[in-house]
């Protein structure tokens, strides 16, 4: 309700002593808020592996800040002019708030608005401070877009949506614009939440084998359950010398950050293969092989973050594969 009090973990920096506190705060009342701005209150909410890089010291934050962007709200009032936001709705959110107006979002990119601002990242003192997902509420901003949670989708499932599985949604879109489905192959290096959404997603698009590589068993053993063929790898093995992988991938796709496997992604790749690096990364340099890449006519792109109409496809297939999927 409008001015209830709430609570939130305030995060000080990875080197503060103590790097975050627990503490209640009093929500803004409707006529608080700035046009087009909504108040959800925060049903549930997952940690991404960002958040722990902010908490660790490897992601630059503007602390002290409230963390999170994955998570399902429940609108509790909304100043949009808008017949599909209501008061009572679950909704699923965009992680970032663009501007709507640079070159990049005008070329349908706004995951690469040059004055984007993200969930999560944002200090107390912008805005109402309640800018992050660990809350028990939250504010919306006005070029925030905005997406229903289906009825059939728990909060828990649809959590992750607005970044790993819309994140991928991405890739696959790609991908699949570029490969014939039917006779495709694809190899994905990393068994975690983008990995296993990256198995799901190709194997309902109509590739016909899809590997996934991890030096973890414990994480491949759920890769069976998204579609996909588990490969154990050894972190000293020589992917080069892997001759059944050689050259028939017409995807791969990067999720685990780990750039020792370029050279053997390079080697399993087909002619006019496509090599997506999906996520984000700390690693700021690797070894690529050009002459390789040229021979092959490799095409290599890199996928961080996404556009609505990726929200919305992950909201559809979710719906879709909910029984299907774990």
């Amino acid at each position: 309700a409008a001015g209830a009090t709430g609570v939130r973990v305030v995060f000080f920096g990875s080197h503060k002593q103590p790097s975050y506190v627990v503490e209640t705060f009093i929500s803004p009342k409707k006529d608080q808020l700035k046009e087009g701005e909504i108040l959800v209150k925060i049903l549930i909410s997952t940690i991404c592996s960002s958040d722990i890089h902010s908490i660790d010291g490897r992601r630059e934050v503007k602390a002290p800040c409230v963390l999170g962007h994955e998570g399902v709200g429940e609108v509790i009032f909304s100043k949009r002019n808008r017949d599909d936001v209501r008061v009572g709705d679950r909704v699923a959110f965009t992680m970032y708030n663009s501007c709507q107006s640079c070159v990049m979002c005008k070329s349908e990119m706004q995951e690469c608005c040059s004055c984007a601002t993200k969930y999560g990242t944002l200090s107390l003192n912008d805005g109402t401070g309640l800018n992050g997902c660990f809350a028990t509420h939250m504010v919306l901003r006005a070029r925030t877009e905005v997406v229903p949670v289906p009825l059939n989708v728990s909060d828990i499932i649809a959590s992750p949506a607005n970044c790993a599985l819309s994140t991928m949604v991405h890739a696959i879109s790609f991908a699949s614009s570029t490969t014939k489905l039917n006779q495709s192959v694809a190899i994905i290096h990393g068994a975690n939440l983008l990995g296993l959404y990256g198995c799901a997603l190709l194997h309902e698009a109509g590739f016909i084998k899809v590997f996934c590589l991890d030096v973890s068993r414990e994480r491949l053993r759920l890769v069976p359950r998204f579609g996909g063929i588990p490969v154990l790898v050894e972190r000293d093995y020589d992917h080069n010398n892997n001759h059944e992988l050689s050259g028939i991938a017409d995807l791969i796709i990067n999720v685990c950050s780990t750039w020792d496997v370029i050279p053997y992604a390079l080697h399993a790749l087909c002619h006019r293969g496509v090599y997506l690096f999906v996520g984000t990364t700390h690693v700021e340099h690797a070894s690529i092989n050009i002459n390789v890449i040229l021979k092959k006519c490799v095409t290599i792109k890199g996928i961080e973050g996404y556009q609505v109409d990726h929200l919305l496809k992950a909201k559809e297939f979710l719906s879709k594969t909910v029984h299907k999927y774990p």
